[in-house]
C-alpha cells in the first residue's frame, strides 16, 4: 500500500506542477505590470479625492468628487477640449492619408525604393522634442527655413510669424505631428499592400477596372483593419501629446494650441494643484479608454465582415 501512495503522488506532483507552472511563468510580469502599472493608477485615482495643494503639503481633505466638478466648470475645459478633438481630428486624418500615399509610392516598382523606406522612417526615429526643436527652427520668425525659402522665391514680402498666430500655430503642430508619426503608419500600410493577393488585381485590369476602382474595390478594403489599428494608436497620440506642444508652442498663443494633456501639465507645475491636475488625467484617460472601445468594436466588426 505505501509503494502504491507513492507511485500516485509521483504521478500527481507533474499533473499539479503542469498547471500551476503557466501560472509561474507570467507572474513576474504580473509583478511588474501591478507595481509600476496598477498601483501608480490606484494612487492616483485616490489623490483625485482629495485636496492636494502643493502649497498645503500638509493638509490632504478628502473632498470627493469636487476636483472633477472644478476642472470641468474651469474656464479652459471646454476650449481645451474643443481643441483637442479638433487636433484629433486633423491628425488622424493627415496620418492616414500620408501613411497610405506613401506607402503605396514604396509599394510601387519604383528604383531605390529600399533608400526610401529608411529616409521615410527617419523622423519616427528621432525623439518628439528633437523633432520639435527642428520645427521650431524651421518657423521661427527670424531665421526660419521656411520664411526664409518663401521669401527668396518672392512669395512673402516678409518672414511670417508661424507659432505666434493662433491659426498658423494650429496648422504648423499638425504638420509637425503628420511629419512625425506619419511614417510608422507608412510601414503599418505598407506591410498591409504587400500581403494583397497581386492576382486580385490582375483579375480586375482583366474585367476593365482602372486605378480608382481597384484602390476603392480592393486595397481599401482589405486594409480596413490596419486603417483601424492605425486611427486606435493616433487617436490616443493626439489625445495624450505633449511634449510637442511644450517644446514648439508652449500652449499658445493664447492657449490656441493649449489641449487637455497641456492643463493637466499646467494645473500640477504651474498652478501647483496636485487635486486637479490627476483629475484632468483621469479624465483624460476615460475619454480614451472610451473611443478605444468603440475602435475596438468596429475593428472586430470589420474583422467579421471581412
Amino acid at each position: 500500500m505505501g509503494k502504491a501512495n507513492d507511485v500516485q503522488f509521483e504521478r500527481a506532483r507533474p499533473r499539479i506542477w503542469d498547471r500551476l507552472y503557466p501560472y509561474l511563468s507570467i507572474l513576474p510580469a504580473l509583478i511588474i505590470i501591478a507595481l509600476f502599472t496598477v498601483y501608480p493608477f490606484v494612487y492616483a485615482v485616490r489623490i483625485s479625492f482629495f485636496q492636494n495643494l502643493l502649497t498645503k503639503p500638509r493638509s490632504h481633505p478628502f473632498i470627493g468628487l469636487q476636483n472633477y466638478e472644478e476642472v470641468i466648470s474651469s474656464y479652459y475645459f471646454r476650449s481645451a477640449l474643443t481643441v483637442t478633438a479638433l487636433y484629433a481630428i486633423a491628425v488622424v486624418l493627415g496620418v492616414l492619408i500620408f501613411g497610405l500615399g506613401v506607402a503605396m509610392l514604396l509599394n510601387s516598382n519604383i528604383r531605390l525604393a529600399n533608400g526610401l523606406k529608411i529616409i521615410i522612417l527617419l523622423p519616427w526615429a528621432i525623439p518628439t522634442v528633437v523633432a520639435g526643436l527642428m520645427w521650431k527652427w524651421i518657423l521661427n520668425s527670424d531665421f526660419g527655413i521656411l520664411s526664409g525659402i518663401l521669401y527668396s522665391f518672392g512669395l512673402i514680402s516678409s518672414y511670417i510669424p508661424f507659432l505666434a498666430n493662433p491659426t498658423l500655430a494650429k496648422i504648423s503642430l499638425v504638420m509637425a505631428h503628420i511629419w512625425k508619426e506619419g511614417p510608422l503608419a507608412a510601414i503599418f500600410f505598407l506591410a498591409g499592400l504587400q500581403l494583397i493577393p497581386k492576382e486580385l488585381y490582375e483579375a480586375a485590369k482583366i474585367d476593365g477596372g482602372g486605378g480608382w476602382r481597384l484602390f476603392r474595390n480592393i486595397t481599401l478594403p482589405l486594409l480596413r483593419p490596419i486603417i483601424l489599428i492605425v486611427i486606435v494608436y493616433e487617436t490616443m497620440t493626439a489625445i495624450l501629446v505633449f511634449d510637442l506642444i511644450y517644446v514648439m508652442t508652449g500652449g499658445g498663443p493664447a492657449d490656441s494650441t493649449a489641449l487637455l494633456s497641456w492643463f493637466a501639465y499646467a494645473e500640477i507645475f504651474k498652478s501647483l494643484n496636485l487635486g486637479h491636475g490627476v483629475a484632468l488625467a483621469i479624465i483624460i484617460a476615460l475619454i480614451t479608454l472610451v473611443l478605444i472601445l468603440i475602435y475596438l468594436r468596429l475593428l472586430k466588426t470589420e474583422e467579421i465582415n471581412v
